[in-house]
């Protein structure tokens, strides 16, 4: 079958969540699409729910596949994204969904009548009990802006054709959002939607929302800012470096306030960072 989309979601121990962001596909009213879950050899009954859906899946014109890889989530949907067959490719995490039932169709309109390769939207921020906290309205696209002060293109609203790589090589960097902008944003433009293409769940223990997890990623920004030709004391070279005076001033507990209080102002919810959860120590050994 030729696909039309291709949407890779990295897996960890998500039985908590893979399943409705798997029906998040499942209804659209787009047809032939891809899904590949790359999982990092989950312990809990992340895979048996899959399976399990596949199984009462009706959908014959949509494809789930589970490739066990260990590698951490940005590698994995690297992984995924290199594999793909999709005409158009997406990523998302197992706690996100597509926004609704006619997300691709619309996402695959507008690609039949703009010129650029790559297009972004607007997305909602949903909390663990699944309720909209806060909708992100798209910007216009500014590299330089997301460069040196701030990525806010969310990547479950992301979407790109895959014959980019016949121009740009393939590379690791395709799995990480921040990195896969400032890689193809070099060569192409990036059209800007209006609608609401995702639900980006944020909470405690997300990659996003957790504040230990969230440490690697402020260096891997930091890192990545750099080598794409960031500024030095940009904003990301900056947040690297208050985590760093502060982890060796053993003041580390200052920063996890401040994102206790700025989370439960977003999310509404008591928040535990369980930085000394098995789960926690597991993901940051991996490096997320």
């Amino acid at each position: 079958m030729v696909y039309k989309f291709s949407i890779v979601i990295p897996t960890k121990n998500e039985e908590k969540n893979i399943i409705k962001c798997l029906n998040s596909i499942l209804i659209q009213k787009q047809k032939k699409i891809e899904v590949l879950i790359i999982d990092s050899f989950s312990k809990d009954k992340t895979t048996k729910l899959i399976k399990k859906l596949k199984i009462k899946n009706q959908r014959r014109d949509i494809s789930i596949k589970i490739i066990s890889k260990n590698l951490p989530a940005e590698k994995a949907t690297a992984f995924g994204i290199h594999r793909s067959k999709g005409e158009i490719i997406s990523f998302l995490g197992a706690d996100d969904r597509l926004y609704n039932n006619e997300t691709l169709s619309k996402v695959y309109s507008k690609f039949k009548n703009i010129n650029e390769k790559i297009l972004y939207g607007s997305y909602v921020i949903i909390n663990d009990n699944e309720k909209v906290v806060k909708r992100i309205a798209s910007k216009v696209f500014d590299r330089e802006l997301i460069l040196n002060y701030g990525n806010y293109i969310c990547a479950t609203s992301l979407f790109f054709k895959k014959d980019i790589f016949k121009i740009i090589r393939k590379s690791a960097d395709d799995g990480y959002d921040f990195a896969f902008i400032l890689k193809y944003s070099k060569k192409f433009n990036f059209f800007r939607m209006k609608d609401n293409l995702s639900k980006f769940k944020i909470h405690s223990m997300s990659n996003s929302g957790n504040f230990y997890k969230n440490i690697i990623n402020i260096k891997k920004d930091y890192q990545i800012s750099k080598k794409y030709g960031g500024k030095l004391l940009n904003t990301y070279h900056k947040r690297f470096l208050i985590i760093k005076i502060l982890q060796f001033f053993k003041l580390l507990w200052l920063a996890e306030l401040k994102r206790k209080i700025s989370m439960s102002r977003l999310a509404g919810l008591e928040i535990d960072f369980q930085n000394k959860s098995k789960e926690v120590e597991e993901r940051i050994l991996q490096k997320i």
